[in-house]
């Protein structure tokens, strides 16, 4: 119950050290479980949704956690390739800025 989710930890690394710390205690219930990680996550829709439909299984569980580590996944590789882009683009603008002063000085 004392585990928690670093500020910066990724979900997965954080399901990870949760997974390592259950292993070590015997007969543990699934409503422990639920709640342990639903008070050490710091992801509120995956907290939401324990909350809303809590697991029965273990296997029940570790399938909805899945579908949210793989979304924080999807979005960080989203955000990573879009600020990528961004990137490109003002390397762009600050390459072209340059030439077009120059021509409008070679005008005049």
């Amino acid at each position: 119950m004392q585990l928690t989710q670093d500020k910066d930890e990724m979900l997965k690394d954080f399901n990870t050290r949760f997974n390592r710390a259950t292993l070590r205690i015997k007969d543990l219930q699934i409503s422990v479980v639920v709640t342990a990680m639903m008070s050490g996550t710091r992801s509120r829709s995956f907290k939401m949704s324990l909350s809303k439909n809590p697991s029965d299984t273990m296997h029940e569980l570790l399938r909805i956690r899945d579908k949210y580590v793989y979304a924080e996944e999807a979005y960080l590789i989203t955000k990573d390739m879009k600020d990528r882009k961004e990137l490109e683009s003002n390397k762009r603008k600050t390459r072209d800025e340059p030439e077009l002063r120059d021509n409008k000085d070679k005008k005049k």
